[in-house]
């Protein structure tokens, strides 16, 4: 079983993304190069990163990405040769998938094999384990530990 490319896109008001129209449900196939900021379909894996292309009163939806899929080089943005519209979704829900997105991205970084952590601030603190972990803090009372073999620590 393999899992599903999911992805987030804006659009206007008439669902719409640069005159293309758009329908939930609908699955669209583009014919040619796939090329960012030129041709394909856009999304973005990060829903908050669709704010860098589109108003914050947009409308939003969640969508499957296949085909040849690259990605544009900045923010987590991609094109693809295949998209799915599956759900609109309101900008509460885009916020819900945003903080659980925001989650899953740090979660990887904040323990295990090679996680790196930085904070600053008044009485900051910080934990990491996993082999080559690495932390920095800086602020009065900032508090680090890190474990793990070739782990790192440094404050200011």
């Amino acid at each position: 079983m393999t899992e599903k490319n999911i992805a987030y896109k804006a659009f206007d008001k008439n669902m719409q993304c640069r005159g293309f129209q758009f329908e939930v449900g609908a699955h669209y196939e583009h014919n040619g190069k796939v090329e960012p900021c030129q041709s394909g379909f856009h999304a973005c894996k990060n829903p908050l990163d669709v704010w860098n292309y589109y108003p914050i009163n947009s409308r939003y939806a969640i969508v499957e990405i296949a085909g040849d899929v690259v990605d544009s080089g900045s923010d987590s943005k991609v094109v693809c040769s295949n998209i799915s519209i599956v759900q609109e979704i309101a900008l509460t829900e885009l916020i819900n998938h945003s903080v659980k997105y925001m989650l899953n991205e740090c979660y990887g970084k904040l323990a295990g094999h090679n996680s790196k952590l930085a904070a600053s601030g008044y009485n900051s603190k910080l934990a990491a384990s996993g082999d080559g972990s690495k932390l920095a803090a800086s602020g009065y009372n900032s508090k680090l530990a890190a474990s793990g073999e070739y782990s790192k620590l440094a404050a200011s």
